[in-house]
């Protein structure tokens, strides 16, 4: 009876330290994942400013900018303000994702999604990245398209710029059915 009692406050005695550990072990594991989830910056292709020349072109609802379908030819330019967001932007040279939804039906019908620079100080626009639909099979229903950039540039410095996504909406011909949906820049980690 003894011997079974103290063979039972033994591996009690053993048991706990182990079960410490795999809790430990799974907290850590937990907070790994959490700091590995992509943080991004988001926007709707509505959301955007559209150039007041546009206006009358532009067709806007619920998440979704695009040219008229009613307008054989014409550009749509839209400008989406990018603001700092914490985790997002900043700190070591990340790699970013910038992915947008779009349709661009074929040949009459292109979408370019430009991440603009603006220097506060000294005016200067820079191009830091640039999604074209041309790139990618033309599809009649929106598609996520995505690039990576940043690795061989600066971070963003919102101390000393401004930036924005800058987005063209081009019908060519009148089968052309250009639209933009979302909008995101995603941290993706360190280079």
């Amino acid at each position: 009876m003894l011997i079974q009692k103290l063979v039972r406050v033994w591996k009690m005695k053993t048991l706990l330290p182990v079960i410490a550990i795999g809790l430990a072990l799974l907290c850590y594991a937990a907070s790994a994942y959490a700091q590995v989830v992509a943080k991004c910056w988001t926007m709707v292709g509505s959301d955007g400013t559209v150039d007041q020349a546009d206006l009358s072109i532009v067709a806007l609802s619920s998440n979704t900018a695009a040219v008229r379908s009613g307008v054989s030819k014409g550009t749509v330019d839209i400008r989406y303000n990018v603001v700092a967001m914490d985790g997002v932007f900043g700190g070591d040279r990340n790699t970013k994702t910038l992915a947008v939804r779009l349709a661009d039906n074929g040949p009459d019908a292109q979408v370019i999604v430009r991440l603009q620079q603006l220097n506060i100080s000294t005016g200067v626009i820079t191009l830091l990245e640039e999604l074209n639909s041309n790139d990618f099979d033309p599809q009649t229903t929106a598609q996520r398209r995505a690039i990576l950039f940043n690795c061989d540039k600066p971070d963003f410095d919102f101390a000393n710029n401004v930036y924005y996504v800058e987005a063209q909406l081009i019908k060519t011909g009148p089968s052309g059915t250009p639209l933009i949906r979302a909008i995101q820049i995603c941290n993706n980690g360190v280079c």
